[in-house]
């Protein structure tokens, strides 16, 4: 037997080397032989050895071809670097030779895919690498593949696909290192070595092409250097890409590039000692392209010359070193055959002539390389259509061909390719100064860019869930028919005794979801309580029914008048009415009226009586929510009016300040008239006659013309007198008072005291104007009063007045100072006080304008002309020289509302109860160290609009010098909130851009400004032809564009993918030891589980209910409210946990902190509040043990999304018993959620809206009393200047027709005096009147906004078909609008527009009106068109200034006609002052249309605004 065994063995390595397989099999039979056939016969034995024998002489054979094969293969290895050819050649004999050998067969597909991939035919690369993963189990080959196919993707931009193959690689090469001694056993570790080099490699070039350094980095760097010295081909690979795929790394840009050039040297050196032609002329291309940048050339003749002198042996200029390289590099691709590097050599050769200034023949080369990437298209796509070829230029605004190409299943080219020729093209037809073509270029470069960042690949991550749903689904239902079969046969099993408590137990599951969801019935926006009602019926009566046969479900409500009887009368069946009475109090809120088919059981009623104190909570809380809704209403109406009435107001005073531009057009004939005169009286004798008559002459001009404005004037206030109304109302002035009390302060400073009465009394006035006066008087009596004096405001109540009076102790005013400020409208304001002050000097210092008395009296008197009511008003003044001075007014009285008082009452008790802490949101947005969007960004965004601006226009100069404005606003958001100095963004630098570094250091900004700008720079560089800038600006662009993009979870997705497979399996097979443990335990377990499951459930219900006891919906989320709901719920959960403290944290919205309360006072509360938080954030359950806080999330669903609102923290004085025990507790989380939802977070959102709601109303309402006042006062302004100026000019007239008349020359000595003092009062006494009503404008009241010209157009339409109703005229608008946006008043703008309107239907004759407008130097330009009537320029020019015979009283003699220019322009001229930026303009001019129409265009301009 030992002699038969050693045969065997012999004959087993009879001179060839046996595989391991076929040796394990041997010893296997020969064991089984002497194990169990020991005693079997020697001819049985003899057939064995015989058998064997005959394997031995027939393996041989097989061995032989098998050395072929792995021979065939060593050549197709070591050739496809040198001869693409041989390699393919002895790869495929390989192929054919390998029939019974799996791993040669799966070398040989491996090495005919490498080949396939040279050539660029990726379709049959990709089929060949997955043959070869197919046809073996070789772990190694099948590694190859995985790189093989990875290098596919990479190339052809299948960012998802490679993933797939790098995260397959990965588990492969886990598993080979596992089992690494074998493979060094079978010889092995060189093919392994290969497999991995190339895998890193490959990652560390799909990496750089994403520009993901780091990670490419980690690659290159994970290469085993050690492993590559027995293979050249690998090492020459590792050299190439450290070389010249941006992989070595170095502390400075100059190391790096003499490193880089380096690993060049010693690869080009190597590949031409060993014949590797392809890593020859790759070394040779990547050194032309480090040599094309002049300041590399320089830097290497400096510090590296000895290497420059290795690779230049015939000493040749070092300037034309790339060109020459590139050449011999080209050769050598061409006899390699390889089109790829072929045309990237031709783009090389292209790239030194763009630097060395020869465009022209950088675009012949720059085709030649376009023409091979046809080459492939036709080859390998088989396309006979010869306008499917990339052109170096195609005219037309279609699809360009490359992304038809790139969007083609079928197709698989090679973006990046394409992307580095388009982007050359672009720059040398700038060089040519061809714009045209150049732009198309950057256009369809731009567009690769888009169609192969990573986020595009996200599109197929959908397909791929769409699968795994699919999937999931299957199992689902697996698992739902799993659970019904495991229904049915317990209900099987268990039918006698277990029925009726099954029944109960889902019964009363489902009351708890119908409470649970009757709770969140209530509609936020329930207008009434029928609303709230109507939609609990709508949620309780399909389950009622379900549940009870339950026919028809009703509510009705207390105060209702319907009986019993008559609801009964319109249902028929059995009924029961229950009443709906609050938790723990008394009040019933309605009543429940349900109507059954059936008689209903005694259990039933007792499950339905579980809904009543739910109901009742849900009504009480939907009707709470409707008066906030009410509330809320009105404060929106009410803001509503005040926003109707701050309109009219604002219209008003523009009226105002066009009437008060005549006043001020005034004041140079007056400045005219006084030089004359001064004139006249020092004519010298001689000639005196002759120009004592042209002077007068000329003021009688002066006079005519001054006359003439103060007859437009005067009409035009007498016009205007009824347009301004006095918002008449009743109102208590304790309001005002404690208004005027809050300006203590300023008192304080001049250590004076205000004593400011208390009064119940109530005027009928303007509250406004009121004001105005009683601060007018307060801040006189403040500026006049001595230090430490006293001041007091205080009002007395008569039958049919109120006095309001301000008293101070200062210096008091004389007797004659009193009756100048009562009897004289207008008086030298600089003498009052004089005679009884002490200091003058300080007096003269402190005083003002003077004019705030004289409103104050001109208010009186506007009330005393108002009607008889307020006769009773009058203002006085009382005063004892050295003690002190009484101001006072009278209005009448006012009557009190009983429902004002009540709905103030109202508004106080909703404002205390929604006080939500102001000041902790104001701490929390304070403590924010960078707003989302500050200043400097915006002005950043403002620019690069402006520099794409530039661009188009063609203005690429002034492009880039917006650009580099918007990197200083940029740099300035940096300094100003990175805490760094640097780096800062350079227009134009060396090396990467300091958005990069910014990036990396997750420096919050916007992004995506600095990639608009770098674009747009690039462009504007192409145009000027800068090319270091656009090269700086273009990779910039190029970097950050695909950091952006890049998608770092592709990864993490593709394995969470893998995973989830075998997670499926596992879940699946724990699915079905559960089932087979449930039915081996249900006996043993189910009675005691249930019994105590049934009363647990029982138990949720008395603490839902204590749940929404405790929690009050007229409250605010407060302190004593989680108080109260804690100390309720720990009595509660107590009797079915045995808890040692309890805690709760609800998120507060307007703080956006959780607000905490807990049971017992813990020791360490700060961690406690800190794992509360970690809670709410992660939003997962957190069970602990004994003694032990457990965290619960408490999410609810409302609109088909989960919010959580708080976290509930348990602490256990014992471990669970049940697991039933957690699933009570997360029931009775899910209602508290629902209840905190509904009665705590609706109601602070509501009370948060109402806050807002007020807030809005108390900005409009001030805006409204600030233009009131202010137009009150300048109509008295312009009243007094009506009245008091209007006839000094004929008194001057006057004067002047005497003298020119026969006078003597006493006479005419005495009339120029008298001339003379009346021209110069008149002066006086205008120059102050205007003043006055000047300084009334300097409260600004224009509100800036961004408004839109199309609205603004379709206002004006709608206007205009207003006024043109019941016309006997037709008018036809046209208008030409693009969405652009201004800045400016909308009010303001809409009133100019509608003035425009009202000038042009005046001309009563059908025709067209046109709209226009249009962008123009950063302004936006309209013209209003009129084509029925035609000026000449002369007369546009006038339509701007007053015109006594075009202004005339109009039809109803409600306005005055002709002024509409007159405020549009003084619309203009505000939104030039406040707009934000001055030039705006206002001007007319003729219009002749395309089409020959004529008319005249009033036109304007606007600042323009780039709405987002």
């Amino acid at each position: 037997m030992h002699a038969i065994i050693s045969l065997l063995f012999f004959l087993s390595h009879g001179g060839v080397v046996i595989k391991g397989e076929l040796r394990t099999f041997v010893w296997t039979c020969t064991n089984v032989f002497m194990k169990r056939f020991r005693k079997i016969g020697l001819v049985c034995m003899m057939c064995a050895v015989c058998g064997m024998l005959w394997l031995s002489c027939k393996r041989p054979v097989h061995q032989r071809v098998y050395a072929q094969v792995d021979s065939l293969n060593r050549v197709a290895y070591e050739a496809r670097y040198k001869d693409l050819s041989l390699s393919s050649k002895a790869a495929t004999e390989a192929w054919k030779l390998s029939d019974g050998y799996a791993s040669g067969r799966a070398e040989a597909l491996n090495n005919m895919g490498f080949c396939a991939f040279m050539r660029m035919d990726f379709e049959h690369a990709a089929r060949l690498f997955r043959k070869a993963s197919e046809t073996s189990n070789n772990e190694i080959e099948r590694l190859v593949a995985d790189v093989g196919m990875m290098k596919i993707c990479q190339r052809t931009s299948m960012n998802k696909e490679f993933y797939d193959y790098h995260n397959s690689a990965l588990q492969r090469i886990r598993r080979l290192n596992e089992d690494r001694s074998s493979l060094e056993k079978n010889g092995l570790e060189g093919r392994l070595s290969y497999a991995l080099s190339e895998f890193y490699i490959v990652s560390g070039i799909y990496y750089y092409y994403l520009q993901q350094d780091k990670e490419s980095m980690q690659a290159i760097n994970a290469v085993p250097e050690e492993a590559l010295k027995n293979d050249t081909a690998q090492w020459l690979y590792y050299a190439y890409m450290r070389g010249s795929g941006g992989m070595y790394e170095a502390p400075t840009r100059e190391e790096v590039t003499i490193g880089e050039f380096g690993y060049l040297v010693q690869c080009l050196q190597v590949a031409q000692l060993r014949g590797y032609t392809y890593f020859e002329a790759n070394a040779l291309q990547a050194m032309a392209e480090l040599l094309v940048f002049r300041s590399n050339r320089l830097l290497l003749s400096e510090k590296r010359a000895g290497m420059l002198r290795l690779v230049n042996p015939d000493n040749l200029p070092v300037d034309s070193l790339p060109l020459v390289f590139a050449k011999d590099a080209l050769g050598l691709f061409k006899r390699y055959g390889d089109w790829y590097q072929i045309s990237g050599t031709y783009r090389t050769i292209a790239t030194f002539y763009n630097y060395t200034g020869q465009p022209e023949k950088a675009l012949v080369n720059l085709k030649r390389a376009l023409n091979y990437v046809n080459l492939h298209h036709e080859k390998y796509y088989h396309c006979k259509d010869s306008l499917d070829r990339l052109q170096a230029y195609l005219p037309g605004d279609g699809t360009s061909i490359e992304l038809k190409w790139i969007n083609d299943e079928g197709i698989n080219t090679v973006p990046e390719w394409i992307a580095r020729l388009r982007e050359q093209l672009s720059r040398t037809y700038s060089a040519m100064g061809c714009k045209a073509e150049s732009d198309y270029n950057r256009n369809v470069y731009l567009d690769i860019l888009d169609y192969t960042r990573q986020d595009k690949e996200l599109e197929s991550r959908f397909l791929a869930l769409e699968k795994e749903t699919g999937q999931l689904n299957v199992l689902l239902w697996l698992v739902a028919a799993g659970f019904l079969v495991l229904v049915v046969l317990f209900v099987w099993l268990n039918r006698s005794w277990r029925v009726k408590n099954t029944m109960y137990l889902t019964e009363l599951k489902r009351i708890l979801g119908l409470c649970q969801q009757i709770t969140g019935a209530v509609p936020v926006s329930a207008t009434n309580r029928e609303e709230v009602a109507d939609a609990v019926v709508k949620v309780m009566k399909p389950e009622l029914s379900e549940l009870f046969g339950v026919r028809d479900v009703c509510i009705t409500f207390c105060d209702e008048e319907e009986t019993e009887e008559e609801t009964g009368e319109l249902h028929e069946g059995p009924s029961l009415v229950y009443d709906l009475q609050l938790p723990d109090r008394e009040v019933i809120v309605g009543k429940l009226w349900m109507w059954f088919a059936v008689p209903v059981r005694k259990e039933e009623q007792t499950l339905i009586r579980l809904l009543l104190p739910y109901l009742a909570w849900t009504l009480e809380h939907g009707m709470n929510l409707v008066s906030l809704g009410e509330e809320q209403q009105r404060l929106e109406k009410e803001q509503y009016v005040h926003e109707l009435h701050l309109m009219e107001n604002k219209r008003q005073n523009e009226v105002k300040k066009a009437c008060l531009s005549i006043v001020t057009g005034i004041v140079p004939y007056i400045d005219r008239m006084v030089n004359e005169v001064r004139k006249l009286r020092t004519l010298p004798a001689a000639n005196a006659e002759v120009i004592q008559q042209g002077k007068l002459g000329y003021i009688d001009e002066l006079v005519t013309k001054i006359n003439e404005y103060n007859d437009i004037l005067a009409l035009w206030i007498k016009m205007r007198q009824g347009t301004l109304s006095l918002n008449i109302e009743n109102f208590e002035l304790q309001e005002l008072f404690a208004m005027i009390a809050k300006g203590r302060r300023s008192f304080e400073l001049k250590k004076q005291t205000l004593t400011v009465g208390e009064t119940t009394a109530c005027v009928k006035a303007d509250k406004a104007l009121t004001l105005f006066m009683m601060n007018t008087l307060v801040e006189n009596a403040r500026k006049y009063t001595q230090e430490g004096g006293k001041v007091s405001l205080s009002a007395e109540e008569t039958p049919d007045y109120v006095e309001i009076a301000v008293e101070d102790n200062g210096p008091g005013l004389s007797e004659k100072d009193r009756m100048c400020i009562l009897g004289e409208k207008v008086y030298d304001s600089g003498a009052i006080g004089m005679d009884t002050a002490t200091d003058t000097a300080e007096l003269q210092r402190q005083k003002g304008h003077g004019f705030g008395l004289m409103n104050c009296k001109g208010i009186i008197e506007k009330y005393r002309k108002t009607n008889s009511l307020f006769a009773v008003c009058r203002f006085d003044i009382q005063s004892t020289p050295g003690k002190g001075s009484r101001f006072s007014f009278r209005l009448p009285k006012g009557a009190r509302r009983i429902v004002g008082l009540l709905w103030i009452g109202l508004c106080l008790l909703l404002g205390m109860a929604c006080s939500s802490k102001p000041e902790s949101a104001t701490h929390t947005a304070s403590n924010e160290k960078v707003a989302p969007y500050d200043s400097l960004l915006a002005i950043a965004n403002d620019y690069a609009n402006w520099v794409y601006e530039c661009n188009v226009n063609g203005d690429h100069a002034t492009a880039l010098v917006l650009a580099d404005s918007v990197l200083y606003y940029m740099n300035a958001h940096y300094l100003r909130y990175s805490g760094k100095s640097g780096p800062l963004l350079r227009l134009e630098s060396e090396g990467e851009g300091a958005e990069l570094t910014w990036l990396a250091q997750s420096f919050d900004t916007d992004y995506f400004i600095l990639l608009d700008v770098r674009n747009e720079a690039a462009v504007a560089s192409l145009a000027v032809k800068d090319f270091r800038k656009y090269r700086y600006n273009n990779a910039a662009y190029a970097a950050l564009y695909k950091r952006l993009s890049k998608d770092n979870s592709l990864e993490e997705y593709c394995l969470q993918m893998q995973r989830s497979a075998s997670n499926k399996r596992i879940a699946l097979s724990l699915f079905v030891l559960l089932v087979c443990g449930c039915l081996v335990a249900y006996y043993a377990l189910y009675l005691r589980h249930r019994l105590h499951y049934r009363y647990n459930m029982e138990q949720v219900f008395v603490v839902n209910r204590t749940i929404f006891s405790a929690a009050s919906c007229t409250e605010g989320l407060g302190d004593e409210v989680l108080d109260r709901i804690v100390r309720s719920m720990f009595n509660e959960l107590n009797e079915m946990l045995l808890l040692e403290n309890l805690a709760l944290a609800v998120y507060d919205e307007e703080t956006t902190h959780l607000k905490t309360a807990c049971f017992a006072t813990e020791e360490n509360e700060e961690e406690l509040h800190e794992r509360l938080q970690r809670c709410y954030d992660s939003g997962q359950m957190q069970w602990s043990g004994v003694m032990k806080w457990s965290f619960l999330p408490l999410w609810v669903e409302t609109g088909g999304d989960k919010h959580c609102v708080g976290v509930l923290a348990l602490k256990l004085a014992r471990a669970y018993s049940r697991e039933e025990d957690r699933l009570l507790v997360e029931m009775v989380c899910n209602y508290l959620a629902v209840i905190l939802y509904n009665a705590i977070v609706q109601v602070n959102r509501k009370f948060h809206d109402i806050e807002l709601a007020q807030d809005e109303a108390r900005r409009s309402l001030f805006e409204e009393n600030q233009l009131h006042v202010q137009n009150m006062v300048l109509d008295n302004c312009l009243s007094t200047i009506k009245h008091e100026t209007i006839y000094y000019p004929s008194r001057i007239k006057q004067v002047a027709d005497k003298l020119n008349g026969e006078v003597t020359a006493a006479q005419r000595t005495e009339l120029l005096e008298n001339m003379s003092e009346l021209v110069g009062y008149y002066k006086d006494i205008f120059t102050l009147l205007s003043s006055c009503a000047s300084r009334q404008l300097e409260e600004v009241t224009f509100r800036r906004s961004e408004v839109g010209v199309t609205e603004l157009a379709e206002g004006a339409e709608k206007y205009l078909r207003k006024v043109m109703r019941k016309r006997n005229f037709t008018l036809e608008w046209q208008m030409d609008v693009p969405p652009l946006w201004v800045t400016g008043d909308r009010v303001l703008l809409l009133f100019l527009l509608e003035n425009l309107i009202d000038e042009a239907t005046r001309y009563e004759v059908s025709g067209t009106l046109r709209l226009e407008a249009k962008a123009e130097n950063g302004f936006m330009r309209m013209d209003f068109i009129d084509m029925r009537r035609t000026y000449s320029q002369e007369e546009l020019n006038a339509l701007f200034y007053p015109d006594r015979e075009r202004m005339c009283p109009s039809g109803d003699g409600q306005r005055l006609t002709g002024t509409e220019y007159l405020v549009c322009k003084q619309v203009i001229r505000d939104h030039d002052e406040y707009g934000g930026r001055r030039g705006c303009r206002i001007n007319a001019s003729p219009w002749q249309g395309d089409g020959g129409g004529k008319g005249f265009s009033v036109w304007f301009t606007l600042p323009l605004r780039q709405k987002k």
